[in-house]
């Protein structure tokens, strides 16, 4: 009975009267798992554990696999946009009710779609930014290989993917910094993420090699401990003569222009200063 429950777990809860018995459950352990309520019947042939997620159930009973964000919420990536509608993929054409349908190959024994065709889904209906951030979530949680991924988009259309492809990093620590950076180049400005200063320790991102951008996050100073690293990192850095801008995360998330123009103001106006000392 435990070994079901297990395995239920695995399929996130969900699983085919199929699925089970062609990975070794008898009719029998199914039975008495009904009997005594380790997992409930949520359709015909399909038999879910009682805290299953109901997009999955729901995608079982419509044989259908969750894809691009409603996937990428229940496998716990980043996401800048709690989902509103879920997303299915199916391989017949057929229509379900405050479901948006993604026609397309899908596997029997999937209620979630592999996580390249997830991330295709994505790219393809997505902003670019909402999907990197999927997308970097998926490759820091090795959900899939960056190089994977990459050839996922080989397509000579693909093209402006790739490009973004190419700016994961696997040291991103959040969501936020993914959003930092990808306005940052878009800017035309040389970011480095996660970046480990002698004497001072890491930064979320370093700009120009020289300024330190800091982002508070939702959760920033969420104990009195990471209170006092936060300052002992800034009294170093300023000590040490690095110059550091504190960006909260309405001003990237809402107001990106505006976090980009701070930025190159105060690059320029430090860089004007050295070069006026130098003179």
């Amino acid at each position: 009975m435990q070994q079901l429950q297990a395995f239920l777990l695995s399929r996130y809860g969900v699983a085919s009267y199929g699925t089970l018995t062609a990975n070794g459950f008898p009719r029998w352990t199914i039975d008495q798992a009904l009997r005594t309520g380790i997992v409930r019947r949520a359709d015909r042939g399909t038999f879910a554990l009682p805290q299953a997620d109901a997009r999955l159930v729901d995608a079982a009973r419509s044989q259908a696999s969750l894809t691009r964000i409603s996937a990428a919420d229940v496998l716990g990536w980043w996401l800048l946009t709690p989902p509103e509608t879920v997303h299915v993929r199916c391989d017949a054409a057929r229509t379900i009710p405050g479901t948006v349908i993604h026609r397309g190959q899908r596997s029997a024994h999937r209620l979630i779609a592999p996580p390249r065709q997830i991330l295709r889904d994505a790219f393809r209906c997505l902003p670019r930014l909402d999907a990197l951030v999927m997308a970097e979530s998926a490759v820091i949680t090795n959900a899939v290989g960056l190089q994977a991924l990459q050839k996922e988009f080989s397509g000579q259309q693909d093209w402006q993917v790739r490009t973004l492809l190419g700016t994961i990093r696997r040291t991103t620590a959040s969501p936020l910094e993914v959003c930092a950076r990808f306005h940052l180049l878009n800017a035309g400005l040389r970011v480095e993420t996660e970046v480990a200063l002698p004497g001072i320790g890491r930064v979320d991102l370093l700009v120009d090699g020289w300024l330190i951008i800091e982002i508070d996050g939702f959760a920033f100073h969420s104990s009195r401990e990471h209170y006092r690293v936060d300052r002992r990192r800034w009294k170093a850095s300023a000590a040490a003569g690095w110059i550091t801008l504190r960006i909260t995360a309405e001003l990237v998330l809402h107001r990106p222009e505006e976090f980009v123009d701070l930025v190159e103001k105060t690059r320029d106006m430090w860089s004007l200063r050295v070069r006026r000392r130098q003179q």
